[in-house]
C-alpha cells in the first residue's frame, strides 16, 4: 500500500491517479491547519491524517509517495525510511507506466520557456505532446488524459528528481547551474547531485557550454549549445554562426543552428537577449532525436513572446519600460534579466528586488547592479541580507511592493527600465510569485491610470 505524503496540487493528482488505477492509499499532510473535507467527500474510501502520522498505519504501507515540497531529509521521512520504507515521488510513478518517448528538462532558469518552446516546436511539426511536471499539469493527469500523446515535454525541479529512479528519456537537459534552494540543500553539490538525476537514463544528453559531463553521463550521446564566439566544434553543437552577405562580402548575418548548419536568423527572434539565445539553442538540441525540419524552430523562435512573470513587458510609459520578472527567484536568474534587459535600454535600470532568499549568497548580483543600475529598491523578509552585498550602491528598502513601485515611479527618466526581479522567493509576503507579478502589474498601471501606454516605446522595449 502506498501513503500520499503532501495533499497539494501534487498529492492530489496522486490521489486521482490511484482512485482511477483502483490502487487503496492513505494520505497525510503535515499541515495541522489544512481544510481536507473536501477531499474526504471526494475519496470517502481513503483514511487521511494530519499533523503526524498515526503508529497503527506504518505497517499498513511500504511506499511514500512524497511531495516535492517536503525534504527527504526531514526527520520522520528519515525514520521511514530506517524502516524499510521506499520514498518514491510522482515523477517515478509516471517513468513506471508511460509509454511514450520523454524530454526531460531541468536547472536553475529557464525551465519553463524550454519546456513551453520544446513543446511548441514539436506540435507544430505535428505531434501531439503532452507538457507538464513542473509546469502546468502534473504529469499524472497528463498520464490520465484522453488525449494519446506522442511525447511527453517535462519541466522538472530539483525536488522532483530527489524521488526520481527509473525516468527514461529521449533527450534530458540541465541548462543551468546557479545557487537556488540553499536552504533545502547542504551544500551546492547537493543541489547539482539533484539536478544531474535528470540523465541518469537519457538516451542524449543536452549540456550546456562549459558544464562538464565527467562521471555524470553514462552510455548517453551528447550535444552542447552555446553561444560563446567559435563554440561550436561538431555536427553535434549547437551555437552562433555567421553567415557572409552574398551582396556584400564585409557584411554577414548571426544565425542560431548546429554545425555548420545555419538555422534561425538572430535579427528574426521575437525575444531579444543572451538568454533567449540560449533557450532557443536548447529547444533545437532537446528535439534532435525527432527530426524537425528548421521551419518549425523558425516558427517558435519569431512568435514565441514569452511566459507571464517571466521578463514581461507590464507596458512603458513617459517613456520608461516596467518589466516584470517575478519568476525571477534566485539570484542567477535576476542576473541573467539585469544584464539582459540591461544592455537593451538606452538608460539605466531601477531594480526592484527582495523576499526569501533561501539562504542564498547575493554577492553575484553586486558587478550586474554597478553596471546597470541608477538605483536598487528591496523590500521583503531578506532584504537586509541583499543589502549588505550591495553595500556602498544606490539603494533603499522599503516595507512592501507598492512603496518600492511608488518609489520607482519617481526615480526614473525617460528611457530608463524599471526591473521587478526579486532573487527571492514569494513566500513572506504573497501566496507565489504569479501572485507577486500579477500584484506588482496591478500598482504599476494603477500608478499610471491617467496616463495612457507609450505604444511607440513600448514596441521597441
Amino acid at each position: 500500500m502506498y501513503l500520499v505524503a503532501g495533499l497539494g496540487i501534487t498529492g492530489q493528482s496522486v490521489l486521482r491517479y490511484f482512485e482511477a488505477q483502483s490502487e487503496v492509499c492513505l494520505a497525510f499532510d503535515t499541515r495541522n491547519n489544512l481544510d481536507i473535507e473536501p477531499l474526504k467527500t471526494t475519496y470517502p474510501d481513503i483514511n487521511f491524517a494530519l499533523g503526524s502520522i498515526p503508529t497503527s498505519w506504518y505497517a499498513q504501507f511500504d511506499t511514500i509517495v512524497l511531495s516535492p515540497g517536503i525534504s527527504k531529509l526531514e526527520p520522520w521521512v528519515v525514520a521511514l525510511q530506517k524502516l524499510g520504507k521506499q520514498i518514491i515521488g510522482d515523477i517515478e510513478l509516471f517513468a513506471r507506466a508511460v509509454g511514450a518517448p520523454i524530454i526531460a528538462i531541468t536547472g536553475s532558469n529557464g525551465k519553463s520557456t524550454v519546456t513551453t518552446m520544446t513543446g511548441l516546436a514539436l506540435q507544430s511539426a505535428g505531434y501531439q505532446v503532452g507538457v507538464g511536471g513542473n509546469i502546468g499539469e502534473p504529469v499524472l493527469d497528463l498520464l490520465m488524459d484522453e488525449n494519446e500523446y506522442d511525447v511527453y515535454v517535462l519541466e522538472l525541479s530539483s525536488f522532483q528528481l530527489e524521488t526520481t529512479y527509473s525516468l527514461n528519456t529521449t533527450a534530458a537537459t540541465v541548462l543551468n547551474i546557479s545557487e537556488d534552494h540553499m536552504d533545502r540543500y547542504a551544500d551546492l553539490e547537493g543541489y547539482i547531485q539533484a539536478k544531474t538525476q535528470v540523465f541518469a537514463n537519457s538516451e542524449r544528453a543536452i549540456l550546456p557550454e562549459g558544464f562538464s559531463d565527467l562521471g555524470l553521463i553514462h552510455r548517453a550521446l551528447i550535444s552542447h549549445f552555446g553561444i560563446s564566439e567559435g563554440f561550436i566544434k561538431s555536427d553535434a553543437d549547437y551555437g552562433v554562426i555567421h553567415v557572409k552577405s552574398a551582396q556584400d562580402d564585409q557584411a554577414c548575418q548571426t544565425y542560431l543552428g548546429y554545425g555548420k548548419t545555419p538555422i534561425v536568423a538572430v535579427t528574426d527572434m521575437k525575444l531579444q537577449g543572451r538568454h533567449h539565445q540560449l533557450n532557443v539553442l536548447a529547444m533545437m538540441a532537446l528535439c534532435q532525436s525527432f527530426n524537425l525540419s528548421a521551419e518549425h524552430f523558425i516558427h517558435v523562435a519569431k512568435t514565441f513572446d514569452g511566459l507571464p512573470h517571466r521578463t514581461q513587458l507590464v507596458g512603458c510609459y513617459e517613456g520608461v519600460a516596467w518589466i516584470n520578472d517575478s519568476k525571477g527567484t534566485n539570484v542567477g536568474a535576476t542576473l541573467m534579466a539585469i544584464e539582459s534587459i540591461g544592455v537593451q535600454t538606452s538608460g539605466q535600470l531601477v531594480l526592484i528586488a527582495g523576499g526569501v532568499g533561501k539562504d542564498a549568497n547575493f554577492t553575484d548580483l553586486r558587478v550586474a547592479v554597478e553596471g546597470f543600475c541608477r538605483h536598487t529598491i528591496l523590500f521583503g523578509q531578506d532584504q537586509a541580507k541583499i543589502e549588505h552585498c550591495l553595500k556602498g550602491l544606490p539603494l533603499t528598502r522599503v516595507a512592501d511592493l507598492e512603496q518600492a513601485v511608488n518609489l520607482a515611479k519617481s526615480l526614473v527618466s525617460a528611457e530608463d527600465c524599471v526591473l521587478f526581479s526579486p532573487a527571492c522567493a514569494s513566500f513572506d509576503q504573497f501566496a507565489n510569485y504569479a501572485q507577486r507579478g500579477d500584484i506588482y502589474t496591478q500598482l504599476v498601471r494603477e500608478s499610471y491610470a491617467d496616463s495612457t501606454v507609450d505604444h511607440k516605446t513600448a514596441a521597441s522595449c
